[in-house]
């Protein structure tokens, strides 16, 4: 089992969904857990849940400064980091000739710009202490596969994967790590209205197993990437989507 005794993760996104969970999965191996989004009320929540070893950290993936600021607060408040999860995302559907420029912004300023400037920070931190560390950027399956109305996720997506390649590669040499963790459907409050309408059932039925995953489904694949034992794991894009990327 994996243990993360020692170990201090952020978790960008950790308001809901995917995010708490994950905050939930390392905390229960040991990780003193830094939650980072928005709904700072969400994450009192859960960090009351999680007890002594989590803390709440008002964070908008939106606001390039926000991430030097948050780094600082978390070293502050529970040390310096040795875990980023960049989770923090969001889609803004829509057809590819209709979108605009500041859709295109926002979901770049999210979901790449953000993993980016928070990944870099890190490194700069763990290479000057000469303590290595571990990211997981969380992508999804369609960082492999296209799908209509969503093309600047998928783009995002895509670009995401790729900056967890180069990151690996030049920051093996230190010490860190860089994954990427590419989850199919999973249910979560926001998309749960939709598993319900009827395009929602059709895409169901599309699936091998006619169902989505659940946020826990994920929890052994982030541990792994996490786990210090998986030292030979870098640059790898862990794709967890119960083979839905292969019959969409």
């Amino acid at each position: 089992m994996t243990d993360l005794s020692g170990q201090i993760a952020i978790v960008t996104g950790a308001s809901g969904g995917l995010g708490a969970q994950f905050a939930r999965a390392l905390a229960g191996r040991g990780a003193r857990v830094a939650l980072a989004a928005r709904r700072v009320d969400r994450l009192s929540a859960l960090a009351g849940e999680l007890g002594d070893g989590a803390a709440a950290f008002a964070y908008d993936a939106e606001d390039l400064e926000a991430a030097p600021a948050l780094i600082d607060r978390v070293a502050e408040r529970l040390g310096a980091p040795t875990l980023l999860i960049n989770n923090a995302g969001i889609s803004l559907p829509g057809r590819a000739q209709d979108q605009t420029p500041a859709e295109f912004d926002r979901t770049m300023a999210v979901n790449l710009r953000a993993p980016w400037r928070l990944s870099q920070l890190c490194a700069q931190l763990w290479i000057g202490a000469g303590t290595g560390g571990a990211i997981v950027n969380v992508a999804s399956m369609l960082a492999k596969r296209a799908g209509p109305g969503v093309s600047l996720y998928c783009m995002s997506k895509a670009a995401l994967q790729h900056m967890t390649a180069c990151h690996a590669l030049e920051w093996a040499r230190h010490g860190i790590r860089v994954n990427a963790l590419c989850p199919g459907y999973i249910r979560t409050e926001i998309n749960d209205a939709f598993w319900e309408t009827p395009r929602g059932q059709a895409e169901l039925a599309r699936l091998p197993r006619r169902r989505v995953g659940t946020p826990r489904d994920l929890d052994s694949a982030l541990l792994f990437l996490c786990d210090p034992a998986s030292g030979f794991v870098n640059g790898a894009s862990l794709t967890v989507d119960d083979a839905e990327s292969w019959a969409i």
